[in-house]
């Protein structure tokens, strides 16, 4: 389950904590994958979480819709973590910044060990090319092809403009197709399904072979 029911959170803003409940079930494991991403630090990831949490229990009625509380609640998240990091001197302390903090957007072990052996040199390249994208790039790929998140969205949470976020994506999208397509033999070892299985993503799989189910806009690229 991805997303909230309308009546669970139309109960949980008039102080059901029943319904508090099982947003915050739904949520935490996304928020803590996220937070995994930006550092191995578990004790200020579950800080972060638990934080954001007691805030949006004291503020639920002042968010109107479910799609706002989303942006709310990463956007929330990633700066109270970020802010516990630099405090605990594991980031700058002026940060969020591009060049200033690291997201391990990768492939997960499982995958790599589903992968076939003669698959080895593709996947390596595919993995070295996610590893090449610059933080901000993998937290974009992140929300919009894993999180499914909408452009306004995730620029809300990176704060920066839609704009921006377009052109952000578009240069991601276009350095893992540059990489996808000077596989050797991709057609014939790299199929489809394989390069789902490697990535977890439907979505960025067709936007990296040209067939995305997410089109961007031609004047951002």
């Amino acid at each position: 389950m991805l997303h909230i029911d309308a009546a669970v959170w139309e109960a949980c803003q008039a102080g059901d904590k029943g319904a508090y409940a099982q947003i915050y079930r739904l949520y935490y494991p996304r928020l803590y994958n996220y937070g995994c991403k930006l550092t191995d630090n578990v004790v200020l990831i579950e800080d972060s979480i638990q934080e954001i949490f007691v805030r949006f229990w004291i503020n639920r009625e002042q968010l109107s819709a479910i799609r706002e509380f989303r942006s709310y609640l990463f956007v929330s998240f990633r700066n109270y973590l970020f802010r516990l990091l630099s405090q605990s001197r594991e980031l700058h302390a002026d940060l969020p910044d591009e060049e200033r903090y690291v997201f391990a957007l990768e492939l997960s072990a499982e995958q790599q060990q589903m992968a076939k052996e003669e698959e080895y040199q593709q996947h390596h390249m595919l993995r070295s090319a996610l590893e090449s994208l610059t933080p901000r790039q993998k937290e974009a790929i992140f929300f919009r092809f894993y999180e499914n998140m909408e452009y306004d969205e995730i620029a809300a949470i990176l704060q920066i403009s839609v704009k921006a976020t377009y052109k952000l994506m578009a240069r991601a999208i276009e350095v893992l197709r540059n990489a996808y397509h000077t596989m050797p033999l991709v057609t014939a070892m790299m199929t489809f399904a394989t390069l789902v299985a490697a990535l977890g993503s439907v979505q960025l799989s067709a936007a990296i072979t040209g067939t995305t189910l997410f089109p961007l806009p031609e004047n951002f690229l």
